[in-house]
């Protein structure tokens, strides 16, 4: 393999990217690098070869030496059977496949928003979407759940019956897939619940390839992964879907369908249809994510707080469209004979008023500045901590949907800047 040097520019017009985009493949480790005396970035061919392939994109015959070993490559790559290329004119095909086993949601036009329903006509599938109104969350951890019926004249209760067919879920983008996986962490650690292990372990998750918008900030935030959670992954290359095949239940789903090998085109549209939440111009968080926890911690007293919640409308919306957050209430409900009801389940919000109100009418969060700061560090402190990454995922739906125009990266930017004048 050849020894040159090659320049970020180069490696940008070879990958149809910018070349800020190369760079922030080096900073965050993903592209080894050396730099010269005048802070210029050069690469190895070695290292880009080795760069590209792992991240399954076409790699140029000059950077190798060697047309055998290239042809040998080339082979091997285009016999993998983990990464099929799928029609979109067979998207219906996949639907009927899935539901032969599941019911199957996925994003569909409602009105002028985009939200997650059940798919009973294919061609009611919006895969092309920005973002849903709800994040798909309401699958695995429903808005209302009955938890048990009883009968206080007989002492009786029971638990009601559930629906045993199994999910899928298309069309799931991979930062609402990130808070799927950050609850289950939540919901299986400690004293594990049942009934969300029970639902979690039916349902098979199809994602798809983001159109981001200008308040999408996932990849600074690590949640623009493809490869975790999911059984198979779309990405957007055309007139066709390359399908990676990441579990043996999702390679079960296709394994009837028409599909076609993959092409090194193929693989440059792929990695292109990846890369728009890297390079589109939307929010742009100043602070590093990893540094977030001690902002927060370093902030605690900023007159922003109060500023926040005098804006604050205290509506719970931003934690209501959240996809990690997960705080509910328990009701009984009495039927009009006042002997049978039902106990459920419903989400609830940390920004309502009543939310941290105990007997005798104590609020422990009653100021709605208090309320916003422990939204901020739920989000990058707290749960941070016990995870090992924000519990934001950087979907923009709380910044998106608030009435208030309360910004969560703003916050972040204007933390920053606070600490930086102390």
């Amino acid at each position: 393999m050849s020894d040159r040097l090659l320049r970020t520019g180069d490696i940008a017009r070879h990958c149809g990217v910018t070349t800020e985009t190369v760079v922030s493949w080096i900073k965050s480790g993903k592209l080894a690098a050396c730099s010269t005396p005048g802070g210029r970035y050069r690469i190895s061919a070695r290292d880009c070869v080795q760069f590209l392939r792992e991240y399954k994109m076409p790699v140029p015959e000059e950077w190798i030496a060697g047309d055998q070993y290239a042809d040998r490559v080339t082979a091997e790559e285009k016999s993998r059977m983990d990464q099929l290329v799928l029609p979109k004119a067979s998207m219906a095909a996949l639907v009927a496949a899935l539901k032969k086993t599941y019911r199957v949601f996925g994003p569909t036009r409602r009105g002028r928003s985009t939200a997650f329903d059940e798919i009973e006509d294919p061609a009611d599938l919006q895969l092309d979407y920005t973002s849903t109104i709800l994040p798909p969350k309401k699958f695995v951890l429903p808005p209302k759940e009955k938890l048990l019926d009883f009968n206080i004249k007989t002492g009786e209760a029971r638990e009601p019956e559930q629906d045993d067919k199994p999910v899928a879920i298309l069309g799931i983008h991979p930062c609402d897939m990130q808070g799927i996986l950050r609850l289950d962490f939540a919901f299986s650690r400690g004293h594990a619940e049942a009934s969300y292990l029970d639902r979690r372990e039916k349902m098979l998750f199809i994602g798809t390839s983001c159109n981001p918008d200008e308040y999408c900030f996932c990849d600074a935030v690590g949640t623009n992964k493809f490869d975790e959670g999911f059984d198979l992954f779309l990405s957007d290359i055309g007139q066709s879907y390359l399908v990676d095949i990441l579990t043996e239940r999702g390679r079960d789903v296709i394994s009837g369908l028409e599909m076609q090998p993959v092409t090194d085109i193929d693989l440059y549209e792929a990695f292109k249809a990846r890369e728009r939440c890297a390079d589109h111009p939307g929010r742009k968080l100043v602070p590093k994510a990893s540094t977030l926890a001690l902002l927060a911690k370093d902030c605690e007293d900023l007159d922003l707080w109060e500023e926040l919640g005098e804006r604050c409308l205290a509506c719970g919306t931003c934690n209501l469209v959240c996809p990690t957050c997960y705080c509910f209430d328990v009701r009984d409900e009495l039927a009009l004979d006042l002997k049978t009801g039902e106990r459920s389940r419903f989400w609830d919000s940390c920004q309502l008023d009543e939310f941290a109100e105990v007997a005798g009418g104590e609020s422990f969060r009653e100021k709605r500045a208090n309320r916003q700061k422990h939204r901020f560090n739920r989000k990058f402190r707290y749960m941070a901590g016990e995870y090992g990454a924000p519990f934001c995922v950087g979907c923009g739906r709380c910044s998106r949907q608030c009435v208030a125009d309360i910004d969560i990266v703003e916050i972040a930017n204007d933390l920053e800047k606070a600490v930086a004048d102390l």
